[in-house]
């Protein structure tokens, strides 16, 4: 399903659950919907409305919030989150960084997921997160909140996969590439830039990336990656 289609589904259930309604009524994340379920049975879910939602004018900014649900413990995911399990699954899962950026240049672009082709390509050891490296995200974001719990464990890559997939349509949804906006090229960037600092030729740093995600202005392109990818992404 594309892009347009996977952004479409959301708005569609979003008003179908009257968004509008709980976030007027400070309701936050009242409300969900299963979007994935994967073949470890874990369950990836949407919950709606976020804190950041709000009216301006006769338009509602949309803001929600990813959950994963693996064997009844639940967390919720973050591009954070999302930019430590790949650093992690390239340090310390030895996954070919190479091919993982051409599974995610690929969704990027079409939205697709054929898993059992990526897990035969991308096969890898699955090691969870250091206590270390965790100390030190939590450290990086400063004042502002990192859900730890969301990095406890090595996501298996069908739940990499479909979060990345869902999450990056709120920047879609909310700053349109068709406007002159980002979307989720933003998105993107981060996680091409976090497997492009794994690598030995580069002279950034994790917590670097860290605040570039945090940061609420448009970073600047490092001088020595590649951003063509960002123009096949419609």
């Amino acid at each position: 399903m594309s892009y347009s289609l996977l952004q479409k589904y959301l708005e569609d259930n979003f008003k179908k659950n009257d968004f509008g309604k709980s976030l007027s009524l400070s309701q936050f994340n009242s409300k969900f919907i299963k979007l994935e379920t994967c073949e470890n049975h874990s369950i990836i879910s949407v919950s709606f409305p976020g804190y950041k939602s709000k009216f301006k004018g006769s338009k509602i900014i949309y803001d929600y919030r990813i959950d994963l649900d693996r064997k009844g413990k639940e967390t919720s995911l973050s591009h954070s989150n999302i930019l430590v399990d790949i650093y992690n699954k390239i340090l310390h899962g030895k996954i070919d960084a190479e091919k993982l950026s051409d599974v995610l240049m690929e969704l990027s672009q079409t939205g697709r997921i054929e898993i059992k082709k990526v897990k035969t390509l991308l096969n890898y050891r699955p090691t969870p997160p250091t206590p270390q490296l965790l100390k030190l995200v939590k450290q990086y974001h400063g004042s502002k909140y990192y859900n730890e719990l969301g990095n406890k464990i090595d996501l298996d890559l069908e739940e990499l996969l479909y979060s990345i997939k869902w999450i990056v349509i709120q920047e879609d949804i909310n700053y349109p590439i068709s406007q002159g906006f980002e979307g989720r090229r933003m998105c993107f960037s981060r996680y091409l830039e976090c497997i492009h600092l794994t690598q030995e030729q580069n002279s950034h740093t994790f917590e670097e990336l860290i605040k570039r995600t945090l940061s609420h202005k448009r970073p600047k392109p490092w001088s020595e990656m590649d951003y063509s990818f960002k123009e096949k992404i419609k």
